[in-house]
């Protein structure tokens, strides 16, 4: 008996991450973009026959492909092509001002000059931009400097004037205009209505220019093993990038697109899913960060005198209303929720949602989760909403977030994915591209050690094996978005979607996944990637 297949895969140490496996199998077989059988070197080649394509494994590891649940790849390969204003490239403000100014010698009078990844909190100087440090870079051009999380922007004084914002400027409903003690503006603006007074200045998006930036972040998301990515927060217009570039064949990772409130009537009727592209629901933004003391908190900030606990971006009343709009067409929410106070607004507007139309069965989706508790935990269960968690803030942000912006009591227990996992909470682990790099390997081994930039521990009670980890990158991630029968494991019937790697990322003892190496990235059975 032989098996109609495109090639066999032999001589592998296969992880399958599905429990009802075949006891360490070495080979696969794919036909149609599909595993049709997986199992020893001799079972699979004497399945396949004569005259099959046959690829030479050479003892590496196979693992299911990787599955990013939280980027923004088309605005990450926007953003490259300005000033790159964070630390690994300008650790100082002098040095990002250096960097404007030669941007801004390069750029005709009255254009835009644009940075990113700016972060007040890892600089040297320790403290945000004003208009007076980029007025120093350009008073002949507007200046706006993205911060790292996405939640502010920074602008000189030649931008708040073309936006007409001054000291009456009142602050518009879930953003705020950063004042000095005289009431004027200081140049930063926090979360995306105060930010949109300023995005007039920003020119219109090209269209061969966003091809070119989706095309740009997928080739990196290969590179590094991602096989599926969920973009959170499409607009129209990167809605038919994706449709674009599927319909000329160059879209190779397959994409779950979150579309922000409203973009659903724009469109219309959405297509029926392909094998690359879905629309998986809708993406808000409850709160902000709370690098930027924006994320709403139960309680006051640590480093804020112990009376500010931030807000909410949108107010919950309106939460309410969106969640109960969204739940009751049947579309997945994905929630921005950084701050324990936006995490109850989101549960219980969607507990309201479920009570006001119960035979929905949407199961949403709480993103990034930072200082969920243990009776959140339990209320998601409840309800039966997931989690994709960006424990990448461990690494980035942790010795900040417990010695300054949330104490060693809630700053210790940041991303808790152990409580998660024990709870029985369906979850995934995330990247949040362009905020931290898309390393699936590296936000694994951050959930396996919880080592912080300086080298501390963080919260040793909440790390994880590595096989949960890989998990929130594959089997795990798969359930949050009820795709587990295609992806997510290497089982007969699923996607051929795999990553080859030089090691084994469940090998006991202490093992840094991040020094792993992708050798080999398969989507549908077609390599995207190899490295050479």
């Amino acid at each position: 008996m032989t098996v109609a297949a495109d090639r066999i895969y032999i001589n592998g140490d296969i992880k399958t991450m599905d429990g009802a496996s075949v006891a360490a199998p070495t080979a696969l077989i794919i036909k149609g973009g599909r595993f049709v059988a997986v199992g020893s070197d001799a079972e699979i080649t004497a399945l396949a026959g004569p005259g099959i394509q046959v690829v030479d494994l050479a003892g590496a590891v196979v693992v299911p492909g990787f599955i990013e649940t939280h980027l923004h790849p088309i605005m990450w390969g926007m953003w490259l092509s300005n000033v790159n204003a964070t630390t690994g490239a300008c650790p100082t403000i002098e040095e990002v001002i250096a960097a404007l100014s030669e941007r801004a010698a390069t750029t005709p009078a009255g254009e835009l000059v644009q940075a990113w990844g700016f972060d007040d909190s890892l600089v040297a100087e320790d403290r945000g931009l004003t208009t007076a440090d980029l007025d120093r870079a350009s008073v002949q051009h507007p200046i706006m400097v993205r911060h790292l999380s996405g939640h502010g922007v920074y602008v000189n004084s030649v931008a708040l004037q073309m936006c007409g914002i001054d000291a009456t400027t009142v602050d518009p409903e879930g953003g705020v205009i950063v004042r000095g003690a005289d009431g004027v503006p200081t140049g930063e603006l926090c979360e995306v209505p105060a930010m949109s007074l300023v995005y007039k200045l920003t020119p219109a998006v090209d269209p061969k220019a966003s091809s070119l930036a989706l095309l740009r972040a997928q080739e990196v998301m290969a590179s590094v093993g991602v096989t599926s990515f969920h973009d959170m927060f499409v607009t129209k217009e990167m809605y038919s990038t994706y449709r674009e570039l599927e319909e000329t064949g160059e879209l190779r990772l397959r994409a779950r697109l979150y579309l922000g409130h409203g973009v659903h009537d724009q469109l219309g009727d959405i297509p029926e899913p392909t094998a690359l592209v879905n629309v998986g629901g809708v993406k808000l933004i409850s709160d902000g960060s709370i690098q930027l003391h924006t994320a709403a908190l139960t309680e006051p900030y640590h480093d804020l005198g112990g009376c500010h606990c931030g807000g909410m971006a949108i107010p919950s009343g309106s939460l309410d209303a969106l969640v109960n709009e969204h739940h009751a067409a049947g579309r997945q929410l994905a929630i921005h929720t950084n701050g324990d106070q936006a995490i109850d607004f989101a549960l219980d507007a969607i507990a309201a949602a479920q009570a006001a139309h119960p035979a929905t069965g949407i199961m949403h989706r709480l993103e990034h989760v930072q200082t969920l508790r243990d009776d959140q935990i339990e209320r998601m269960v409840e309800l039966g909403v997931v989690a994709s968690i960006f424990v990448n803030h461990v690494y980035y942000w942790g010795d900040r977030h417990r010695d300054r912006f949330l104490g060693q009591r809630r700053g210790e227990r940041i991303s808790p994915v152990a409580s998660v996992v024990a709870a029985g909470l369906p979850f995934a682990l995330h990247c949040d591209c362009p905020v931290t790099p898309v390393n699936p390997l590296f936000t694994m081994n951050t959930a396996v050690h919880r080592v912080t930039r300086e080298g501390h521990v963080l919260g040793a009670e909440q790390r994880v094996s590595a096989d949960v980890a890989l998990s929130g990158y594959t089997s795990a991630a798969a359930q949050i978005t009820g795709e587990a029968a295609d992806k997510g494991r290497i089982a007969v019937g699923l996607l051929a979607d795999f990553v080859v790697l030089d090691g084994n990322p469940m090998e006991e003892g202490p093992v840094d996944l991040s020094a792993l190496k992708v050798l080999r990235t398969v989507v549908g059975g077609e390599t995207v990637f190899e490295d050479v």
